[in-house]
Formats: C-alpha cells, structure tokens, sequence
C-alpha cells in the first residue's frame, strides 16, 4: 500500500506537502503512510481517491493485498500428508472469484445447499450469472474465475466458505490463513470428505481427506496429557469402555460424542464408543494391545497439535 500510495500520489503529479494539504493532515503523516510506518484510516479513503483519481476500490483492493502479506500461515502441516497439504496450498480466492461465489448462491436455489459439486452441474449454474457480470470482467477473464472457483468448492463445503466470506468480506479466502477456529472448522465441517488418494502423483483435482476430529482432539488431548496412559478395554479393540477408567476422561469423550451421561448408561452408542473414539483421534494418540488391555495415550504428534492450539 506505501509504495502504491507514492507511485500513484508521482503519478497526479502531487508532492507530499500537497497531499498533506489537501488531507488535511501533517507532511510527516503523508511521510510515515508512503514509508509503511503507519497505516490510513479507512475512513480517509474516499477523500484520497479523489484527490488522486482512482476507485475507492482499488485503494481496498491494495490494501487487502498488503493484508495478506502479513496473515499469518496457520495449517498444522504436521498432522496431514505432503498430497493433502499441497491440496490446502491451493484452496484460495481472489476477491474476484469471492464476488462470483457471491452471485452463484444469489441465483441458484439448489447450489446453496449441494454438498458436493460436480462440474456439470457447476456449469449450469453458471449459465444463470447475469451478463453484466460477465460483460464487465470478459468472457476469457470469467472462464478463469469460474475455474479457480470450481477448484476450491471441490473441497470446501459451500455453507462453510459462506461463513467465512461473511465473517471477512475484504479479505481474501485461503485456508491456510484462516483464524484457528475457521481452520478446526474447515477440518471438522468445512471441507468435503472422500476417500485418501492412492496414487504416487499429485493431482490438483485429487482428494482431501482430513482424518481427524479437531473438536475432540482439543476436549480429550489435555486430559490425557494430564492424566497419562488409560487402560481403555480389554479383547477386541471396539470392545466397550472399561467402567473404572478417569471419570474425567469418560466425560470428555461423552462430550466429544455428543452423547449425554443418561444416554450412555442406557446403552447408547455403548459397543462403538472405544472405536469411534481411537478412529478420531487415531494420529495424535496411541491406541495399543497390550496382552490384551488396550492402551491409550497422547502421543508427540498431540503434543504438537496441543501447543497448536494454545499458539
């Protein structure tokens, strides 16, 4: 933004003492706005468009730009495989993609609510975005917005990336630098669940597979911490929970399950509950046969996923 502000301040042919003038504020504020020493209130931007001749828009557009610069990349790489994290590298919108997102939900009914979108039916959604829209990007320059967004709502639900654009309408969408609960969000929620890929060769239209349930990672990772290893069941792994386990423990998995106390001791969800719990959390913990007592136990990679969260 300081070194658009100088470029386009030279280009009206304006000084310093000028634009300061004419902003009614001091030479040396103009000075620190063009060094990056400080930043101009959005407030001012509609009298600086005018003085230098340019959109509103674009004074935004810049500074959303420098924004970005300085988001903090925040996807714990460590928890998932190099394909599925080249996967999230490309899970991104410009603001131009973002407005035709905007108007794809404006106009078609059934997009709001589709859960995973083919390409056929993204096309004809498209064919109901008004012309202007069209006319006023360029046919060539729409074809590519169109497939940068279909690349991303491959993978991302269209309730979750909705809630995001709501939250921050000026800031570009990108997952990696999404707030930490937008992030756990998009792991839990947001993002479409398929099958791992298999292959040995990326592809960017592959699968994203996040295999880990982030809400009970953060409910049951510092209580294991805490209390150390529980001896969880006996036999077959999916056998059900011991009943002498840490009360705290059994109560941060019923929470994590949405499962109330009364429904337990009624039996419900009883003889899945040891393997909905291991499956959950199968890569931050540990879950071992022990002649024939199941151990289980946070491990390094939960350790990191804890400092993760308080980060």
């Amino acid at each position: 933004m300081s070194t658009f502000l100088k470029r386009t301040r030279e280009a009206a042919g304006i000084t310093q003492a000028e634009l300061a003038e004419k902003m009614g504020v001091s030479i040396v504020a103009v000075q620190n706005w063009e060094g990056g020493k400080t930043n101009i209130s959005y407030k001012r931007y509609q009298n600086l468009a005018v003085i230098l001749n340019i959109p509103v828009d674009k004074l935004i557009k810049e500074t959303i730009i420098d924004e970005d610069k300085t988001r903090q990349d925040n996807w714990p790489d460590f928890l998932f495989s190099e394909y599925t994290n080249k996967l999230v590298d490309m899970l991104h919108l410009n603001m131009a993609q973002q407005d035709l997102f905007g108007l794809l939900y404006i106009y078609n009914t059934d997009f709001r609510g589709e859960y995973e979108i083919t390409r056929e039916s993204f096309d004809e959604y498209l064919n109901n975005i008004p012309y202007g829209f069209i006319d006023r990007v360029g046919s060539i320059q729409f074809m590519n917005q169109a497939d940068g967004l279909y690349r991303v709502l491959r993978h991302v639900r269209t309730s979750f990336l909705l809630k995001v654009l709501k939250l921050n309408p000026d800031s570009e969408f990108n997952v990696r630098k999404l707030p930490k609960d937008l992030i756990c969000g998009f792991i839990d929620e947001g993002h479409i669940e398929v099958e791992p890929y298999d292959g040995d060769e990326f592809e960017d239209d592959g699968c994203l597979c996040c295999d880990i349930n982030m809400r009970a990672a953060k409910l049951l990772l510092p209580i294991l911490e805490k209390t150390g290893p529980v001896h969880l069941t006996d036999g077959n792994w999916g056998n059900s929970i011991r009943e002498d386990i840490p009360e705290e423990v059994s109560d941060a998995i019923l929470e994590s399950l949405y499962i109330t106390k009364e429904a337990f001791k009624l039996g419900f969800r009883k003889e899945m509950y040891t393997g909905v719990v291991a499956l959950n959390l199968k890569d931050v913990t540990n879950f071992e046969n022990k002649k024939d007592r199941w151990i289980w136990e946070i491990n390094d990679n939960g350790r990191k996923l804890m400092e993760w969260f308080k980060e």
